[in-house]
C-alpha cells in the first residue's frame, strides 16, 4: 500500500491463507454497504487517488442480507474488472433485507495516477460475517485473489 495512504479506524485487513479480506464496522447497515465497497477497493487500489468524476446507480437484489453484500460487491469488482472504473464514493439510496440501490462515483483507470496492487477474482461467502451488536453492525469478507 502507499505510505501516505491511512487506514481508516473501521476498516481492517484480516490475513487469510492466499487470499485477502476486511472487517468493517458502521454504525447502520447502509453505512456498512458503503464502507465495504470502499474497503474492498482499497485491497485493490489506492482509493484516495481516484476521483469521482462519473456516478452511476447500481440496483441489485439478492435472497437476504448476506447474500446482498456479496452481490453488491460482486457487481463493484465486475465493473472494475470489465469496465476498467476504480470507485472512491458510495452511497446507498436504498436499502432492504433483498434489495439495494447505490450511487456509486469514481472514474476509468489511469495507469499514470492509479496503482493496482491485487486483482479480485470473486467475493466469497467463505467466513463471511454480518453481525449486528451494541455498537452497530460489523462484517467480514473474504476475497479470491
Amino acid at each position: 500500500m502507499n505510505a501516505e495512504h491511512k487506514t481508516p479506524e473501521w476498516l481492517k485487513f484480516v490475513d487469510h491463507t492466499a487470499d485477502a479480506g476486511i472487517a468493517v464496522e458502521a454504525p447502520d447497515l447502509a453505512r456498512l454497504f458503503e464502507r465495504a465497497a470502499w474497503g474492498m477497493f482499497s485491497v485493490t487500489t489506492d482509493v484516495a487517488a481516484a476521483r469521482a468524476t462519473e456516478t452511476s446507480r447500481i440496483s441489485i437484489d439478492a435472497p437476504d442480507r448476506v447474500a446482498l453484500l456479496v452481490r453488491w460487491l460482486s457487481e463493484l469488482n465486475y465493473r472494475h474488472v470489465t469496465e476498467h472504473r476504480i470507485f472512491a464514493k458510495f452511497e446507498v439510496v436504498t436499502l432492504s433485507e433483498q434489495h439495494l440501490e447505490a450511487d456509486v462515483s469514481g472514474e476509468i483507470f489511469d495507469p499514470a495516477r492509479h496503482t493496482i496492487f491485487t486483482e479480485i477474482k470473486a467475493v466469497t461467502f467463505h467466513d463471511l460475517q454480518v453481525e449486528r451488536d451494541e455498537r452497530g453492525w460489523k462484517a467480514q469478507i473474504i476475497f479470491d485473489l
